[in-house]
């Protein structure tokens, strides 16, 4: 029998886009929180960013089964501040971009988006996916249409097949624009295997440095198909909530 890390080193070898895909830099790594996200490629050997290539899992370790909104949307706003300084789209400088939203449970309110600078008109929530097949769809659906800069899914009770499928739709292609996958499993899936990029544990801290116990996340990549799980600060921080939620416990802010 060949033991999973081959297997999924063998996945690795046959996804050709890999190492070509674009990076995000991540917003509790350098630079802080709130400047613009960096657009590139890495140097060789060196993957500091968040590759624009297949699914991100988010699995969120708490009181509190839900999904790490804030993380969400500082990712959200660094991809979206990247359009500033990223090629127009292949079909004019007039394309529209957006960013949509699969699933109630990773929708969250308008209020908090505008409170993360996010262009209301520009987000497409579709909360009517109710079953895994139906996400599943409307994420491919999204992922493959060269107008989301950014898809978020609620990921729940996926298969590694459905999870194979969903990383294929959004695995990077030269010529295509880059897409950030998110994907929320529960802490029910957090077992369950799957061929997506990246793998990351959430969960809430107390900051007793933080002024009035401002509310943050503990965030640590636990699986990295790259090959760099462990190695690198950008893979282990911390993300503050921002200053107006001062007062609230860190998996409240969103809902």
């Amino acid at each position: 029998m060949i033991a999973p890390e081959l297997l999924d080193r063998l996945a690795l070898l046959q996804d050709p886009w890999q190492h070509h895909a674009p990076t995000l830099e991540l917003p509790w790594a350098s630079p802080p929180v709130g400047h613009a996200a960096v657009v590139g490629r890495a140097p060789a050997g060196e993957r500091p960013g968040l590759p624009l290539h297949g699914v991100h899992e988010w699995v969120l370790h708490g009181p509190i089964d839900a999904p790490p909104q804030h993380a969400f949307l500082s990712l959200v706003a660094a991809a979206c501040g990247r359009m500033a300084h990223a090629p127009p789209p292949s079909d004019g400088p007039d394309a529209e971009w957006c960013v949509a939203w699969i699933g109630a449970a990773v929708i969250p309110s308008p209020v908090v988006m505008r409170r993360h600078g996010l262009d209301l008109a520009r987000q497409v929530t579709v909360p009517g996916a109710r079953t895994p097949a139906e996400r599943l769809w409307t994420f491919e659906e999204a992922a493959r249409s060269g107008r989301c800069i950014a898809v978020i899914v609620d990921g729940s009770s996926w298969s590694a097949a459905m999870a194979r499928r969903a990383q294929l739709a959004s695995s990077w292609q030269a010529g295509r624009m880059p897409v950030l996958a998110l994907a929320w499993r529960p802490q029910r899936d957090a077992l369950q295997r799957s061929a997506c990029t990246t793998r990351w544990a959430v969960q809430p801290m107390a900051d007793p440095a933080a002024h009035h116990a401002r509310p943050a996340w503990s965030i640590q990549a636990v699986r990295d198909r790259r090959g760099v799980a462990g190695h690198g600060p950008a893979l282990h921080g911390s993300l503050h909530e921002p200053s107006g939620c001062g007062h609230a416990q860190p998996w409240s802010i969103a809902s």
